[in-house]
């Protein structure tokens, strides 16, 4: 056996491994979201209004920090109980001015300006020294939390165990771009991936925003590494490693998806090079969790690589087809899996997301066609990420800039009133409501 056949085998093991581990994932996720939703675990009862501090770390955030803040003075929860802690960093816009006159106003809201910003786990630590809340919570300046936000993610804190909550995110800008709509659809994926990990007591990352955490838990595992540049997924790995138990909860907030290719990009090379940092920063994590969970965790972190090696595949067999290279008549095993894989996700795609959208025929071709450069793009974005690891490390830092496009102004209203309605005047709840806010029909 040569090199080339040799690397074709490996190639056809490491997706027909992969095919076995992840289906089993999506499928539970996917049987549970058409049960009842996202999240659907039993809340607690109520209980006394605890502190809670809301840390939002901002720099340069000008177009969306004020929506975001707007929101926040709209939370259903006691003010004698609340306090907003904004870390400005640096900012060379107007993001501190904006901020500025919303502590004016709100007693409850405190800014601290800092000349200089060494990242957002470093934001987050020194806004966590400046909080007296028993719940940490935190938002990205590009937030806009539901009213009912703090209320509902208490209530999963009712088991004094329970150390973080975290909740999930909606697409604000759906009809900005081909962009931000197939980057909405791929985080619903993840999504569902994730409510089939939680089910199988698998690893689920923490979201950098829209995550509620208990005071005492935090400084057990020693807050955020200003190392890192994907702060909110290392948290969760050291939570993971102390035992100490999280949940995810139907807590919405709306956030924006990149809508353009150059935003995008950056943001995948931040997250692809932060989740290979995490991975091999925690190589041993087998040592204190259990090796389901440690095996995931390694296999979500290291996620770029087999973006990577499927790029790589694909290539292969379209040179193959041309008659270049390998001919394809050895690459056959390898088309087999490849495509078994394809037709699996993008039908999870359809079947979940697709099916359920109001948009004409047009718009859902255009969309199938386009995933395909989408997921080459991300190929890309994950080759550059692994390169800034191994030879930028910590120097990386590619903020996701924001436009603060909203698709209507009647989705704003909705949500900041915690009211949605369908076309019909009807209060909006579950699968039903995740499907027209999802497709961008509202």
């Amino acid at each position: 056996m040569n090199f080339a056949d040799g690397f074709v085998l490996a190639l056809t093991i490491i997706f027909l491994a992969y095919f076995a581990y992840a289906t089993p994932i999506i499928m539970v996720g996917v049987w549970r979201y058409k049960k009842h939703g996202f999240a659907a675990e039993k809340a607690g009862e109520d209980w006394d209004p605890p502190n809670v501090s809301i840390l939002v770390p901002v720099k340069n955030e000008e177009k969306v920090v004020g929506r975001l803040l707007d929101a926040l003075t709209k939370l259903d929860y006691p003010r004698e109980n609340l306090e907003v802690i904004v870390i400005e960093d640096g900012s060379k816009d107007g993001t501190l001015e904006i901020c500025n006159s919303f502590a004016r106003n709100h007693s409850w809201i405190k800014v601290f300006h800092r000349d200089a910003s060494i990242g957002k786990g470093d934001a987050l630590n020194f806004g966590f020294n400046k909080s007296i809340g028993e719940l940490i919570a935190t938002f990205d300046a590009d937030d806009i939390p539901e009213p009912l936000a703090i209320t509902k993610a208490l209530r999963y804190f009712n088991d004094p165990k329970v150390g973080a909550v975290h909740g999930y995110h909606r697409t604000l800008n759906l009809q900005e771009s081909i962009v931000a709509r197939l980057a909405a659809y791929e985080t619903f994926l993840y999504r569902l991936a994730n409510d089939g990990k939680y089910a199988l007591k698998l690893f689920v990352a923490f979201s950098g925003s829209n995550t509620f955490f208990r005071r005492t838990a935090l400084e057990r595992v020693g807050l955020w590494d200003p190392n890192s540049i994907v702060e909110d997924a290392e948290l969760a790995v050291r939570f993971a490693r102390a035992g100490i138990p999280t949940k995810l909860a139907p807590v919405e907030s709306w956030q924006e998806m990149p809508a353009k290719v150059k935003t995008l990009l950056k943001q995948r090379i931040r997250w692809s090079g932060g989740n290979i940092q995490t991975g091999l920063k925690h190589w041993d994590a087998w040592r204190s969790m259990s090796p389901a969970k440690a095996f995931d965790m390694e296999m979500l972190m290291m996620s770029p690589i087999m973006a990577i090696l499927a790029f790589v595949g694909w290539a292969m067999l379209a040179l193959g087809v041309a008659h270049v290279g390998i001919p394809i008549a050895e690459l056959i095993p390898l088309l087999v899996v490849m495509g078994a894989l394809n037709i699996f996700y993008f039908g999870t795609l359809l079947t979940v997301v697709v099916a359920q959208a109001k948009t004409g025929i047009v718009s859902y071709l255009t969309l199938i066609l386009a995933t395909y450069p989408y997921a080459t793009l991300l190929s890309i974005a994950n080759f550059a990420g692994l390169i800034s690891v191994l030879v930028l490390g910590r120097k990386l830092w590619l903020k996701t800039e924001k436009t603060g496009y909203i698709d209507s102004a009647t989705l704003l209203a909705s949500i900041t009133q915690n009211k949605l309605m369908s076309a019909s005047g009807e209060s909006l709840a579950g699968p039903e409501k995740i499907s027209i806010l999802f497709d961008g029909s509202q």
